[in-house]
Protein backbone atom coordinates (compact mmCIF):
# COMPACT_ATOMS: atom_id res chain seq x y z
CA UNK A 1 0.00 0.00 0.00
CA UNK A 2 1.30 3.62 0.57
CA UNK A 3 4.21 2.31 2.61
CA UNK A 4 5.67 6.68 2.84
CA UNK A 5 2.70 7.48 4.60
CA UNK A 6 3.47 10.82 3.01
CA UNK A 7 -0.07 11.00 1.85
CA UNK A 8 -3.30 8.86 2.02
CA UNK A 9 -3.78 8.65 -1.33
CA UNK A 10 -1.24 11.49 -2.43
CA UNK A 11 2.16 9.47 -3.09
CA UNK A 12 2.69 9.09 -6.28
CA UNK A 13 3.40 4.98 -6.39
CA UNK A 14 -0.10 4.29 -7.02
CA UNK A 15 0.35 2.26 -10.41
CA UNK A 16 0.83 -1.53 -9.11
CA UNK A 17 -0.06 -2.00 -5.67
CA UNK A 18 1.12 -6.21 -5.45
CA UNK A 19 4.26 -5.61 -4.37
CA UNK A 20 3.87 -5.16 -0.11
CA UNK A 21 5.80 -6.20 3.12
CA UNK A 22 3.50 -7.78 5.31
CA UNK A 23 4.27 -6.85 9.05
CA UNK A 24 1.04 -7.31 10.32
CA UNK A 25 -2.71 -7.32 10.40
CA UNK A 26 -4.98 -4.02 9.61
CA UNK A 27 -6.49 -2.31 12.44
CA UNK A 28 -9.44 -0.24 12.81
CA UNK A 29 -10.09 1.74 16.20
CA UNK A 30 -13.32 3.03 17.61
CA UNK A 31 -14.23 6.19 19.65
CA UNK A 32 -17.42 5.53 21.20
CA UNK A 33 -19.57 7.51 23.62
CA UNK A 34 -18.99 6.98 27.11
CA UNK A 35 -18.23 8.64 30.40
CA UNK A 36 -14.27 8.34 29.68
CA UNK A 37 -11.81 9.19 32.02
CA UNK A 38 -7.80 9.30 32.22
CA UNK A 39 -5.60 7.52 29.82
CA UNK A 40 -4.85 6.36 26.40
CA UNK A 41 -5.35 3.92 23.93
CA UNK A 42 -3.34 0.58 24.79
CA UNK A 43 -1.09 -1.08 22.68
CA UNK A 44 -1.80 -3.68 20.55
CA UNK A 45 -5.32 -4.23 18.89
CA UNK A 46 -7.68 -5.77 21.40
CA UNK A 47 -11.20 -5.50 22.54
CA UNK A 48 -10.03 -3.83 25.62
CA UNK A 49 -11.68 -0.49 26.28
CA UNK A 50 -9.14 2.52 26.75
CA UNK A 51 -10.53 5.86 28.60
CA UNK A 52 -9.22 9.05 27.09
CA UNK A 53 -9.35 12.40 28.49
CA UNK A 54 -10.46 15.45 26.52
CA UNK A 55 -8.87 18.94 27.30
CA UNK A 56 -11.29 21.26 29.46
CA UNK A 57 -13.79 22.72 27.14
CA UNK A 58 -13.25 20.59 24.16
CA UNK A 59 -16.81 19.27 22.86
CA UNK A 60 -15.68 15.68 22.45
CA UNK A 61 -16.33 12.73 24.13
CA UNK A 62 -15.53 8.85 24.65
CA UNK A 63 -12.95 6.33 24.66
CA UNK A 64 -11.37 4.26 22.36
CA UNK A 65 -11.68 0.72 21.73
CA UNK A 66 -8.82 -0.87 19.61
CA UNK A 67 -9.82 -4.15 17.44
CA UNK A 68 -8.37 -6.31 14.76
CA UNK A 69 -9.94 -5.66 11.21
CA UNK A 70 -11.31 -9.56 9.91
CA UNK A 71 -8.14 -11.53 7.84
CA UNK A 72 -7.22 -11.70 5.06
CA UNK A 73 -7.41 -7.99 5.44
CA UNK A 74 -3.74 -6.11 4.51
CA UNK A 75 -4.80 -2.24 4.74
CA UNK A 76 -7.79 -0.26 5.21
CA UNK A 77 -7.83 3.42 4.08
CA UNK A 78 -11.13 4.83 3.86
CA UNK A 79 -13.87 4.15 6.01
CA UNK A 80 -17.51 6.08 6.25
CA UNK A 81 -20.25 5.74 8.98
CA UNK A 82 -24.11 6.15 7.96
CA UNK A 83 -25.10 5.95 11.46
CA UNK A 84 -23.62 5.17 14.92
CA UNK A 85 -23.64 1.55 13.83
CA UNK A 86 -23.06 1.24 10.40
CA UNK A 87 -20.01 1.90 8.79
CA UNK A 88 -17.45 0.68 6.26
CA UNK A 89 -14.15 0.51 5.39
CA UNK A 90 -11.84 -0.22 2.26
CA UNK A 91 -8.52 -1.02 1.33
CA UNK A 92 -6.76 -4.32 0.30
CA UNK A 93 -6.32 -7.81 1.06
CA UNK A 94 -2.74 -9.83 1.21
CA UNK A 95 -2.45 -11.87 -1.63
CA UNK A 96 -1.74 -15.52 -1.30
CA UNK A 97 0.61 -18.19 -3.39
CA UNK A 98 2.25 -15.50 -5.72
CA UNK A 99 -0.87 -14.05 -6.03
CA UNK A 100 -1.47 -9.97 -5.90
CA UNK A 101 -3.43 -8.50 -3.61
CA UNK A 102 -7.25 -8.01 -3.86
CA UNK A 103 -9.85 -5.20 -2.84
CA UNK A 104 -11.25 -5.44 0.29
CA UNK A 105 -14.92 -4.49 1.49
CA UNK A 106 -15.69 -4.43 5.65
CA UNK A 107 -18.43 -3.85 7.09
CA UNK A 108 -19.78 -3.11 11.04
CA UNK A 109 -22.93 -3.06 12.64
CA UNK A 110 -22.28 -2.60 16.26
CA UNK A 111 -20.50 0.92 15.84
CA UNK A 112 -17.18 -0.77 15.28
CA UNK A 113 -16.47 -3.67 17.90
CA UNK A 114 -16.42 -6.45 15.47
CA UNK A 115 -15.90 -6.12 11.23
CA UNK A 116 -16.68 -9.04 8.76
CA UNK A 117 -15.51 -9.11 4.78
CA UNK A 118 -17.94 -8.59 2.38
CA UNK A 119 -18.22 -10.25 -1.17
CA UNK A 120 -16.95 -7.80 -3.77
CA UNK A 121 -16.10 -7.93 -7.61
CA UNK A 122 -13.26 -10.02 -8.35
CA UNK A 123 -12.44 -6.80 -10.77
CA UNK A 124 -11.68 -4.93 -8.12
CA UNK A 125 -7.33 -4.56 -7.20
CA UNK A 126 -7.70 -1.93 -4.70
CA UNK A 127 -10.01 0.30 -3.18
CA UNK A 128 -8.68 4.03 -2.33
CA UNK A 129 -12.34 5.47 -0.76
CA UNK A 130 -15.76 4.90 0.21
CA UNK A 131 -18.96 7.08 0.42
CA UNK A 132 -22.86 6.27 1.55
CA UNK A 133 -25.80 8.53 0.56
CA UNK A 134 -27.76 6.58 3.07
CA UNK A 135 -28.02 3.01 5.28
CA UNK A 136 -28.72 1.08 2.20
CA UNK A 137 -26.61 3.14 -0.48
CA UNK A 138 -22.96 3.25 -0.65
CA UNK A 139 -20.34 3.39 -3.46
CA UNK A 140 -16.56 2.44 -3.43
CA UNK A 141 -13.71 3.45 -5.96
CA UNK A 142 -10.05 2.63 -6.71
CA UNK A 143 -8.39 0.37 -9.48
CA UNK A 144 -9.40 -2.42 -11.10
CA UNK A 145 -6.76 -5.80 -11.79
CA UNK A 146 -6.31 -4.15 -15.05
CA UNK A 147 -4.90 -0.76 -14.02
CA UNK A 148 -8.14 1.10 -15.02
CA UNK A 149 -10.42 2.84 -12.56
CA UNK A 150 -13.25 0.95 -10.60
CA UNK A 151 -16.48 1.85 -9.29
CA UNK A 152 -18.48 -0.93 -7.15
CA UNK A 153 -21.57 0.10 -5.11
CA UNK A 154 -24.34 -1.73 -2.62
CA UNK A 155 -28.48 -0.49 -2.58
CA UNK A 156 -28.95 -3.12 0.11
CA UNK A 157 -26.31 -2.08 2.68
CA UNK A 158 -23.66 -4.09 1.16
CA UNK A 159 -25.38 -7.74 1.20
CA UNK A 160 -24.35 -7.65 -2.41
CA UNK A 161 -22.11 -5.45 -4.62
CA UNK A 162 -21.67 -4.89 -8.21
CA UNK A 163 -19.64 -2.92 -10.66
CA UNK A 164 -20.49 0.72 -12.19
CA UNK A 165 -19.29 2.10 -15.93
CA UNK A 166 -16.22 4.02 -15.77
CA UNK A 167 -15.23 5.88 -18.63
CA UNK A 168 -12.40 4.12 -20.21
CA UNK A 169 -9.93 6.98 -20.05
CA UNK A 170 -9.91 7.32 -16.24
CA UNK A 171 -6.84 4.63 -14.91
CA UNK A 172 -7.88 4.90 -11.44
CA UNK A 173 -10.81 6.56 -8.96
CA UNK A 174 -9.00 7.67 -5.67
CA UNK A 175 -11.79 9.48 -4.08
CA UNK A 176 -15.33 10.06 -3.87
CA UNK A 177 -18.25 11.84 -1.68
CA UNK A 178 -21.74 11.75 -1.95
CA UNK A 179 -25.05 13.37 -0.82
CA UNK A 180 -28.21 12.05 0.68
CA UNK A 181 -29.91 12.53 -2.52
CA UNK A 182 -27.91 10.12 -4.19
CA UNK A 183 -25.85 12.31 -6.54
CA UNK A 184 -22.05 11.67 -6.15
CA UNK A 185 -18.45 13.22 -7.06
CA UNK A 186 -15.80 11.08 -7.96
CA UNK A 187 -11.91 11.78 -8.82
CA UNK A 188 -10.64 10.01 -11.79
CA UNK A 189 -6.75 9.97 -13.23
CA UNK A 190 -6.21 10.83 -16.46
CA UNK A 191 -2.97 10.59 -18.51
CA UNK A 192 -2.82 14.94 -18.37
CA UNK A 193 -4.15 15.07 -14.85
CA UNK A 194 -7.66 14.63 -12.69
CA UNK A 195 -11.13 14.13 -13.85
CA UNK A 196 -14.33 14.97 -12.68
CA UNK A 197 -16.74 12.17 -12.26
CA UNK A 198 -20.29 12.10 -11.44
CA UNK A 199 -23.24 9.55 -10.44
CA UNK A 200 -26.52 10.37 -10.41
CA UNK A 201 -27.11 7.21 -8.11
CA UNK A 202 -25.45 4.00 -6.91
CA UNK A 203 -24.14 1.81 -9.87
CA UNK A 204 -25.59 4.46 -12.45
CA UNK A 205 -22.74 5.18 -14.99
CA UNK A 206 -20.00 7.77 -14.11
CA UNK A 207 -19.84 10.52 -15.95
CA UNK A 208 -16.99 13.28 -16.73
CA UNK A 209 -18.40 16.67 -16.12
CA UNK A 210 -15.03 18.71 -16.03
CA UNK A 211 -11.00 18.53 -14.88
CA UNK A 212 -9.28 19.88 -12.09
CA UNK A 213 -7.18 22.91 -12.71
CA UNK A 214 -4.12 24.26 -13.24
CA UNK A 215 -2.39 21.02 -13.50
CA UNK A 216 -3.66 19.56 -10.10
CA UNK A 217 -2.64 15.53 -10.07
CA UNK A 218 -2.25 12.87 -7.59
CA UNK A 219 -6.23 13.97 -5.99
CA UNK A 220 -6.37 12.48 -2.66
CA UNK A 221 -9.83 14.18 -1.06
CA UNK A 222 -13.24 15.35 -2.25
CA UNK A 223 -15.73 16.80 0.22
CA UNK A 224 -18.95 18.25 -1.41
CA UNK A 225 -21.47 20.44 1.05
CA UNK A 226 -24.28 20.09 -1.41
CA UNK A 227 -24.78 19.03 -5.14
CA UNK A 228 -23.04 22.02 -6.53
CA UNK A 229 -20.11 22.64 -4.13
CA UNK A 230 -17.08 20.79 -3.52
CA UNK A 231 -13.56 21.03 -2.75
CA UNK A 232 -10.74 18.70 -3.98
CA UNK A 233 -7.11 17.80 -2.22
CA UNK A 234 -3.95 16.97 -4.21
CA UNK A 235 -0.53 18.24 -5.52
CA UNK A 236 1.34 19.24 -8.20
CA UNK A 237 4.80 19.07 -9.90
CA UNK A 238 7.17 21.34 -8.41
CA UNK A 239 10.75 19.91 -10.12
CA UNK A 240 11.87 16.35 -10.26
CA UNK A 241 10.72 14.29 -7.97
CA UNK A 242 9.12 17.72 -5.72
CA UNK A 243 6.04 18.11 -5.53
CA UNK A 244 3.45 20.68 -4.04
CA UNK A 245 0.70 21.09 -2.44
CA UNK A 246 -3.12 22.12 -4.30
CA UNK A 247 -6.47 22.50 -3.60
CA UNK A 248 -9.45 23.13 -5.94
CA UNK A 249 -12.97 24.38 -6.00
CA UNK A 250 -16.13 23.95 -7.76
CA UNK A 251 -19.90 25.73 -7.73
CA UNK A 252 -21.27 24.50 -10.77
CA UNK A 253 -21.33 20.35 -9.76
CA UNK A 254 -17.51 19.86 -11.28
CA UNK A 255 -17.73 21.66 -14.91
CA UNK A 256 -15.40 23.86 -13.63
CA UNK A 257 -12.18 24.41 -11.14
CA UNK A 258 -10.66 26.94 -9.76
CA UNK A 259 -7.37 26.94 -7.73
CA UNK A 260 -7.41 28.04 -4.71
CA UNK A 261 -4.98 30.21 -2.75
CA UNK A 262 -3.26 28.02 0.24
CA UNK A 263 -0.33 29.12 2.86
CA UNK A 264 3.02 27.91 1.79
CA UNK A 265 5.38 25.58 2.23
CA UNK A 266 2.98 22.35 2.05
CA UNK A 267 3.98 19.22 0.22
CA UNK A 268 1.24 16.61 -0.40
CA UNK A 269 -2.03 17.52 0.88
CA UNK A 270 -4.10 14.48 1.44
CA UNK A 271 -7.62 15.03 2.49
CA UNK A 272 -10.28 18.04 3.19
CA UNK A 273 -13.67 18.12 5.55
CA UNK A 274 -15.89 21.13 4.88
CA UNK A 275 -19.29 21.83 6.82
CA UNK A 276 -21.99 23.97 5.57
CA UNK A 277 -22.50 27.93 6.63
CA UNK A 278 -25.21 29.90 6.55
CA UNK A 279 -28.17 28.78 4.34
CA UNK A 280 -28.09 31.93 2.34
CA UNK A 281 -24.24 31.71 1.63
CA UNK A 282 -23.05 32.63 -1.57
CA UNK A 283 -20.70 30.64 -3.69
CA UNK A 284 -18.36 32.37 -6.13
CA UNK A 285 -16.42 29.40 -7.16
CA UNK A 286 -15.41 28.73 -9.48
CA UNK A 287 -13.98 31.61 -10.17
CA UNK A 288 -12.92 31.80 -13.41
CA UNK A 289 -13.52 34.43 -16.38
CA UNK A 290 -16.95 35.44 -16.92
CA UNK A 291 -17.84 36.74 -20.55
CA UNK A 292 -20.53 40.08 -20.00
CA UNK A 293 -22.36 40.54 -23.49
CA UNK A 294 -22.65 44.12 -24.59
CA UNK A 295 -24.35 45.69 -27.47
CA UNK A 296 -21.38 47.71 -28.67
CA UNK A 297 -19.31 47.00 -31.23
CA UNK A 298 -16.12 47.18 -28.33
CA UNK A 299 -14.72 43.79 -27.09
CA UNK A 300 -16.61 42.13 -24.10
CA UNK A 301 -15.11 42.52 -20.65
CA UNK A 302 -14.60 40.28 -18.35
CA UNK A 303 -14.99 39.99 -14.72
CA UNK A 304 -13.34 37.99 -12.07
CA UNK A 305 -15.27 36.54 -9.51
CA UNK A 306 -14.36 36.68 -5.62
CA UNK A 307 -12.99 32.80 -4.78
CA UNK A 308 -14.67 31.12 -1.87
CA UNK A 309 -17.79 30.20 -0.35
CA UNK A 310 -19.55 32.26 2.15
CA UNK A 311 -19.95 30.64 5.59
CA UNK A 312 -18.14 27.27 4.25
CA UNK A 313 -15.93 26.40 6.75
CA UNK A 314 -13.26 23.87 5.78
CA UNK A 315 -10.28 22.21 7.23
CA UNK A 316 -7.25 20.60 4.99
CA UNK A 317 -4.63 17.98 6.42
CA UNK A 318 -1.70 17.07 4.83
CA UNK A 319 2.74 17.28 5.45
CA UNK A 320 5.39 19.51 4.85
CA UNK A 321 7.29 16.49 2.67
CA UNK A 322 7.17 17.42 -0.60
CA UNK A 323 9.53 14.44 -2.07
CA UNK A 324 8.55 11.28 -4.06
CA UNK A 325 9.17 8.63 -2.20
CA UNK A 326 10.50 9.56 0.81
CA UNK A 327 8.94 8.51 4.35
CA UNK A 328 8.71 10.59 7.21
CA UNK A 329 10.43 13.63 6.08
CA UNK A 330 7.88 16.37 7.19
CA UNK A 331 5.98 17.98 9.37
CA UNK A 332 1.91 16.98 9.64
CA UNK A 333 0.16 20.32 8.64
CA UNK A 334 -3.43 21.76 9.18
CA UNK A 335 -5.28 24.37 6.91
CA UNK A 336 -8.68 26.06 8.23
CA UNK A 337 -11.08 28.41 6.23
CA UNK A 338 -14.56 30.32 7.15
CA UNK A 339 -14.80 31.20 4.00
CA UNK A 340 -14.66 28.09 1.64
CA UNK A 341 -11.20 28.84 0.53
CA UNK A 342 -11.33 32.34 -0.32
CA UNK A 343 -8.83 33.22 2.46
CA UNK A 344 -6.59 29.97 4.75
CA UNK A 345 -5.33 29.90 8.07
CA UNK A 346 -2.53 27.44 9.30
CA UNK A 347 -3.36 25.63 12.55
CA UNK A 348 -0.61 24.53 14.99
CA UNK A 349 -0.30 20.60 15.67
CA UNK A 350 2.29 19.20 18.12
CA UNK A 351 5.71 18.52 16.37
CA UNK A 352 6.02 14.89 16.75
CA UNK A 353 3.11 14.21 13.50
CA UNK A 354 4.90 13.84 10.61
CA UNK A 355 1.74 13.87 8.34
CA UNK A 356 -1.88 13.68 8.47
CA UNK A 357 -4.10 11.61 6.22
CA UNK A 358 -7.72 12.01 6.73
CA UNK A 359 -10.08 14.73 8.75
CA UNK A 360 -13.70 14.53 9.47
CA UNK A 361 -14.98 17.31 10.75
CA UNK A 362 -18.56 17.37 12.24
CA UNK A 363 -19.02 21.26 12.66
CA UNK A 364 -17.68 24.33 13.12
CA UNK A 365 -13.87 22.95 12.99
CA UNK A 366 -14.67 20.08 15.57
CA UNK A 367 -13.09 17.78 13.71
CA UNK A 368 -10.84 14.64 13.86
CA UNK A 369 -7.69 14.00 11.41
CA UNK A 370 -5.64 10.84 11.66
CA UNK A 371 -2.09 10.61 10.61
CA UNK A 372 1.77 9.49 11.79
CA UNK A 373 4.25 10.04 14.09
CA UNK A 374 7.98 10.74 13.39
CA UNK A 375 9.19 9.86 16.71
CA UNK A 376 8.88 6.09 16.69
CA UNK A 377 10.05 3.22 14.47
CA UNK A 378 7.73 1.42 12.87
CA UNK A 379 5.25 3.93 12.26
CA UNK A 380 2.98 5.09 15.09
CA UNK A 381 -0.69 6.32 14.19
CA UNK A 382 -1.84 9.59 15.65
CA UNK A 383 -5.64 10.99 16.55
CA UNK A 384 -5.98 14.74 16.64
CA UNK A 385 -9.28 16.00 18.09
CA UNK A 386 -10.05 19.46 17.68
CA UNK A 387 -12.20 21.84 19.69
CA UNK A 388 -14.79 23.93 19.46
CA UNK A 389 -14.40 27.55 16.61
CA UNK A 390 -13.68 29.96 18.50
CA UNK A 391 -10.64 28.53 19.38
CA UNK A 392 -10.30 26.12 16.51
CA UNK A 393 -7.13 24.07 17.67
CA UNK A 394 -6.97 25.79 21.56
CA UNK A 395 -8.34 22.11 22.50
CA UNK A 396 -6.26 19.66 20.71
CA UNK A 397 -5.81 15.95 22.06
CA UNK A 398 -3.28 14.09 20.66
CA UNK A 399 -3.96 10.03 21.19
CA UNK A 400 -1.76 7.37 19.79
CA UNK A 401 -2.26 4.34 18.52
CA UNK A 402 0.24 1.20 17.60
CA UNK A 403 -0.06 1.42 14.12
CA UNK A 404 -0.36 4.21 11.01
CA UNK A 405 -3.82 5.43 10.60
CA UNK A 406 -5.15 6.50 7.56
CA UNK A 407 -8.55 7.38 7.38
CA UNK A 408 -11.12 8.60 9.96
CA UNK A 409 -15.08 9.51 9.62
CA UNK A 410 -17.36 11.35 12.61
CA UNK A 411 -21.09 11.48 12.62
CA UNK A 412 -20.54 13.14 16.08
CA UNK A 413 -18.39 14.52 18.84
CA UNK A 414 -18.99 10.60 20.51
CA UNK A 415 -19.09 8.72 17.28
CA UNK A 416 -15.88 8.21 14.95
CA UNK A 417 -14.10 5.30 13.06
CA UNK A 418 -10.69 5.39 12.17
CA UNK A 419 -8.90 3.47 10.29
CA UNK A 420 -4.92 2.40 9.64
CA UNK A 421 -2.54 -0.44 8.61
CA UNK A 422 0.78 -2.38 9.76
CA UNK A 423 2.46 -1.45 6.27
CA UNK A 424 5.08 0.54 6.94
CA UNK A 425 7.70 -0.12 3.49
CA UNK A 426 7.87 1.79 0.68
CA UNK A 427 5.73 0.49 -2.55
CA UNK A 428 7.75 -1.69 -4.74
CA UNK A 429 5.69 -1.15 -8.02
CA UNK A 430 6.09 1.68 -10.48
Amino acid sequence: MRGTLQGKRGTPLRGKRSALMVVGPAVAILAACSSGSAGHSSGAPSTTQATIAFASGSPWSGSLLPVAAPTPTNSIVAVTCATASKCWGVGSTVGSGGAPNGAAVIATANGGKSWLNQSIPATAGYLADIACSSQLQCVAVGQGQSNQGVSIFTTNGGATWAQSPVPPAISDMTAVSCNSDRRCMAVGALITGNAALVSMSAGATWNQVGTLSNGAVGASGVSCIDDQHCWVTGHTAAGTNQVAGALVGTSNAGTTWVSLPIPPGSGFLNAVSCVPGPADSVGSLPGSQVTVPTSTPTPPTTSLPTVGVTGVRCTVVGTTAHTQGVARTGHGLVFTTDNGGGTWASQPIPPSIAGLSSVSCVADYTCVTVGSTTTTSPAAGVLLFTGPMAKAWKHATTITSPEPLLGVTCISTSHCVAVGESIIESLNGA
